[in-house]
């Protein structure tokens, strides 16, 4: 299960998971934005036949470029493995493992390394803006501390989004006690955002790791998502949790319980 390092934060409208067992200080983060006023409109993402899953299988995800032999050492993520637990129901599709995958009531889990964050998911330009852990700092080795310029910069300032304030959790690790520190944020999209007035009639939070990599546009009008990029070497390793408006809250706490499951070996 995931460990809380920083005080309770949650999204309007969303229900966090279980609380903390302890408290400490929260970095300092940027305000977030509001979006606009348009219509809701779903898309199909995911593959046309996912494979389901039986109840208590566990999904592990092993790094292609673990160590020296990652292709480019200064973007990819480095660590070894990261697994979690799927329930009766769920499916495992190319990029995303989820239930309803494509459907209007869909949860889902992805894991990403990417090359960096689209300050406006819709309206996208050429530059991308760094993730949260661009630069930060472990003052008290069980926190993150972040940099000091970081208003304006992250998830938590992507356009339209409205933000959590980030915090400090623990991925356990069975080789290691201390486990891996992740910053952890929730965060929505707009309403009644119409996503065919995007670039491309997609909403495309960032972008994946190389040319050709499929990037992260797996969203609706109102949907919530929990964030964890992990602080692992050369860069964050991003987990995606998603639930949309018409998700049942019972898909909702599953979703939570596979959050909850997560481990990392990262040595």
């Amino acid at each position: 299960m995931l460990v809380a390092a920083g005080a309770a934060c949650t999204a309007p409208g969303t229900r966090d998971a279980p609380a903390p067992t302890a408290q400490v200080p929260k970095p300092t983060v940027a305000a977030p934005t509001t979006g606009g006023a348009w219509s809701f409109v779903v898309l199909p993402y995911d593959g046309a036949d996912p494979a389901p899953v039986v109840h208590g299988t566990t999904h592990r995800f092993v790094n292609p470029h673990p160590g020296s032999d990652a292709a480019d050492t200064a973007v990819t993520a480095d660590y070894r493995w990261i697994e979690y637990t799927v329930p009766r129901g769920w499916e495992v599709g190319d990029v995303y493992v989820g239930k309803h995958l494509g459907e209007p009531d869909e949860v889902a889990l992805s894991i990403w390394t990417t090359a960096g964050l689209y300050p406006d998911p819709c309206r996208r330009g050429a530059e991308l803006s760094p993730f949260d852990l661009y630069d930060h700092g472990h003052p008290d080795g069980l926190t993150i501390s972040l940099a000091s310029d970081y208003a304006g910069k992250g998830l938590a300032a992507q356009h339209g989004r409205e933000a959590s304030e980030p915090r400090s959790v623990v991925i356990p690790d069975p080789t290691d006690d201390e486990g891996t520190l992740a910053l952890r944020l929730e965060l929505t999209v707009p309403a009644e955002l119409d996503l065919t007035s995007c670039d491309g009639g997609v909403y495309r939070a960032w972008q994946g790791y190389g040319d050709g990599d499929q990037p992260h546009d797996n969203h609706v009008a109102g949907q919530t998502d929990i964030v964890l990029q992990i602080d692992v070497d050369r860069a964050p390793l991003v987990v995606d949790a998603s639930f949309r408006p018409a998700s049942s809250q019972t898909d909702v706490d599953e979703l939570y319980s596979v959050i909850g499951s997560i481990v990392m070996n990262r040595w």
